[in-house]
């Protein structure tokens, strides 16, 4: 018997056959991970992951044999993952080896720095028999006397053929413990709060002044005397600290476990009655997964319509049904707040999937799902690879999110990815947004997708009132900020209520600008302005990090004649500091927002009102939930426009229409103010009407006339090199072989020219663009002219990429 494998590092990441050991017959299937060992050479040994097996015997390179099994022989991929990971490596036109590796964790994937001790004394009432071996005598007794190795370390010593499966058994066995190695070596505590022991009597007596503190004893009293965190009562930490200090109560540091909270709660919610519409939306979905047939749905809802509602009703007769379930969400700062919501449901029937997440967390959360231990993933792109069995549906939130879209290889679309896993697992796919891909509503106009929609908002609350800004005419109470918008501002902070102020950039500036000579100071590596902050006194590169310190004077001619062009957020906390000395502003950004929790403990302060005003970037536009927001402020919410991207006002409708809808989401009625300067731009006529339909119908009509999609598809062949005429010269040459695989029916090729960001990180960059009507680009041709291209310019360090569907240009 023989056995299709990738190999990490080998036959670069393609798929090779290879002889099955009559031993391991019965022992490999499908999706098992394995070690590999070269016969020649220095015997190096590669991870390998089987794909499928063989009963006939093709010709096959002998020098190869698989040398070890891993996980018991128990498969790290299910059929169904599988089938995804083949799909996407023909869909992204990339290798199998890159996709499976994406829908693993790195702990998962790495084996060497495993740890492997003796067990603790055990009474065992029948131990497992096991063969004994010369191996496994060499194990137990170097252990004995080590008392700790790795993996490598004993690889070492005593060479790696079947390894693994000898200390999987003596582990069965109850011999000894194999455990994965991380970097964190003191365990995660937390403090959490319980009754002190006797609990006095008369306690309304003795907290008859303390109203809050007398709430927060009864609160710890309905968990007896288990230690509770105060997220899970809902009471603040400084009211139980003042029990601890009067011996009411007393604290426990408690271990935490390594699974990913956040540290964002919210106050437990009444039940919530579903309006008609979400109770149709949700029949809908019901009907239809009684069939336990494939389908997508299109939940097209309007901001504050209650779609996440629609989902948690729907996962739960999901659940009931005794299905698993994934829900996705676009980036990491909406994850807390989702979470929260999620979790007062669902409780801890809910693992996190979460890039901020140690590999420790992630090796954890992935153990769990694959163990059955909770029923739902919640989290970021790469959760459509939670390992679940019986997958009974995938929720896509804020499906049109561009950060569904992975910027390496493979470049997949975590939507369209989702999609095709539910088609795998025969489950039940919802797409919810209140601004819907153009690619997804044109399918459901077309009965591809099922459309679903929520037209109001829920509890009567009404959508918010935009007004148009014109900065040119408008007086401006700071640099950045209109006197109208000032004015809004100062409104709402006297009426105790909350605002949200969105700048799409960063930084204290955008780029500085010499009026004397005109020099703006540029990335050497990217020819990209250079961003100034001002905290840190330095010139910033957002795209390779680059940094060069700011001296207040124009690097080319020493003028101090500056001007700073465009305004980031950094630069307008200042300006709302001077304009508000007595308000806390909270920034949400890149730069605050790099620590672990930190937009949760961002989010957390806005729901205390511990501050009235919250800026930021894009993250202040998705998904927040705040019954106090009734003023939304846009700062340059023209920005973008001019973008060379034929999705630029795609993306700009989608993030104001999403910002828009954080304010007025409770009986308070909300405003929304745009600051503009190019106020006739037709983007801004259907959004004061709130028509998302007039914007799409007038945007297809430009997209079918040039052949953009969803009328095409668009597939992106990216050359990069440090010697630009190398990548000028290798993209042409692509052209050329390309373009004969083309006919005026299938597609039309544009290029080769220098990208938008014609140089970044050191390295110049040619695009290819390829529009495809109908067929597809044979995977096989491909990859085998491009690995030929490639080789005749190793010497030129010539990098190639294909972005299939790509999100940008640029």
């Amino acid at each position: 018997m023989q056995a299709e494998i990738v190999i990490d590092k080998l036959y670069r990441g393609e798929p090779v056959r290879i002889a099955l050991p009559d031993y391991l017959v019965r022992e490999l299937s499908p999706g098992c991970m394995v070690m590999v060992t070269s016969s020649k050479g220095n015997k190096a040994t590669y991870p390998a992951y089987i794909l499928r097996l063989y009963q006939d015997n093709a010709d096959i390179p002998e020098t190869l044999v698989i040398s070890d099994v891993l996980y018991d022989g128990v498969p790290v991929l299910s059929p169904s993952l599988l089938k995804l990971t083949a799909w996407m490596a023909e869909y992204y036109l990339t290798t199998p080896l890159d996709t499976i590796t994406s829908a693993l964790p790195a702990a998962v994937r790495t084996t060497v720095n495993d740890i492997v001790e003796l067990s603790g004394f055990q009474l065992h009432g029948a131990t497992p028999k096991i063969v004994n071996t010369s191996l496994r005598r060499s194990i137990l007794k170097l252990i004995g006397q080590e008392k700790k190795l790795t993996v490598r370390q004993l690889e070492k010593r005593l060479g790696k053929k079947d390894l693994y499966r000898a200390l999987s058994e003596l582990e069965q066995a109850g011999h000894l413990t194999l455990q994965k190695k991380f970097s964190s070596t003191k365990p995660r505590e937390k403090t959490a709060y319980r009754l002190s022991v006797p609990i006095p009597e008369k306690i309304e007596l003795i907290l008859h002044v303390a109203p809050r503190q007398l709430e927060a004893f009864k609160a710890l009293a309905t968990f007896n005397n288990t230690p509770t965190f105060p997220e899970t009562l809902g009471i603040s930490r400084d009211h139980l600290n003042a029990l601890v200090k009067k011996g009411l109560a007393e604290k426990v540091q408690i271990e935490l476990s390594s699974s990913f909270r956040s540290g964002f709660s919210e106050p437990p919610k009444p039940v919530e009655t579903l309006s008609n519409a979400q109770q149709n939306a949700l029949q809908t979905l019901s009907d239809a997964y009684k069939k336990q047939e494939f389908a997508t749905f299109l939940l097209h809802g309007v901001t504050g319509s209650g779609k996440t509602l629609v989902y948690i009703e729907f996962l739960k007769q999901v659940i009931a049904s005794g299905k698993t379930a994934i829900v996705l969400v676009p980036e990491i700062a909406l994850t807390p707040q989702t979470a929260a919501r999620f979790r007062h449901h669902f409780h801890d029937d809910i693992t996190i999937l979460h890039s901020a997440m140690s590999d420790h967390e992630k090796y954890d959360a992935w153990h769990n799902l694959r163990l059955g231990k909770t029923k739902i993933a919640l989290g970021a792109r790469s959760s459509v690879f939670a390992p679940l069995d019986n997958l009974g549906a995938i929720i896509v939130d804020e499906e049109h999110d561009g950060a569904y879209k992975q910027d390496r290889n493979p470049r997949y679309q975590g939507r369209d990815t989702a999609i095709m896993r539910a088609m795998f697992e025969n489950a039940l796919c919802v797409l919810g947004t209140a601004t819907p891909s153009f690619e997804s509503y044109h399918n459901a106009l077309n009965g591809k997708y099922t459309l679903i929609t929520l037209p109001e908002r829920i509890d009567g609350a009404k959508m918010p009132e935009i007004k148009i800004i014109w900065m040119r005419e408008n007086p401006k109470a700071s640099r950045s900020i209109s006197e109208t918008l000032y004015q809004a501002i100062k409104t709402r902070l006297e009426k105790n209520e909350q605002v949200i102020l969105l700048q799409n950039r960063r930084g204290f500036a955008g780029s500085v600008f010499c009026l004397d000579c005109g020099n703006t100071p540029s990335c050497k590596f990217c020819n990209i302005p250079l961003v100034y902050h001002s905290k840190e006194q330095h010139l910033r590169c957002h795209y390779c990090g680059f940094v060069t310190p700011f001296t207040d004077a124009c690097n080319a001619c020493a003028s101090k004649n500056l001007l700073y062009k465009s305004s980031g957020t950094e630069r307008i906390e200042e300006e709302l500091n001077l304009l508000f000395p007595d308000e806390l502003i909270l920034r949400m950004d890149v730069d605050t927002t790099s620590s672990k929790d930190a937009h949760a403990k961002i989010l957390k302060d806005f729901q205390d009102k511990k501050s009235k005003i919250l800026l930021g970037t894009q993250m202040v536009a998705k998904g927040l939930d705040f019954p106090d927001v009734t003023l939304v402020g846009v700062l340059m919410a023209d920005i973008g426009l001019n973008i060379p991207d034929f999705r630029a006002s795609e993306r700009l409708f989608s993030l104001l229409t999403q910002v828009s809808g954080r304010a007025g989401r409770s009986s308070k009625s909300g405003e929304v103010l745009l600051q503009v300067f190019n106020k006739d731009a037709d983007i801004f006529a259907s959004l004061l009407k709130g028509s998302y339909t007039s914007f799409f119908e007038q945007e297809m009509s430009t997209r079918k006339a040039l052949h953009y999609p969803p009328f095409s598809k668009l597939v992106k062949f990216e050359f990069s090199s440090p010697d630009e005429k190398k990548a000028e010269e290798a993209s042409a040459s692509w052209a050329d072989i390309l373009r004969p695989a083309l006919t005026s029916e299938t597609g039309i090729l544009l290029g080769p020219a220098p990208a938008g960001m014609a140089k970044l990180k050191g390295l110049y960059r040619y695009h290819v663009l390829v529009k495809l009507f109908s067929g597809k680009l044979s995977p096989a041709f491909l990859h085998q002219e491009l690995n030929e291209l490639s080789m005749s310019y190793r010497k030129e360090k010539l990098t190639i990429s294909i972005d299939v569907d790509p999100q940008n240009l640029l």
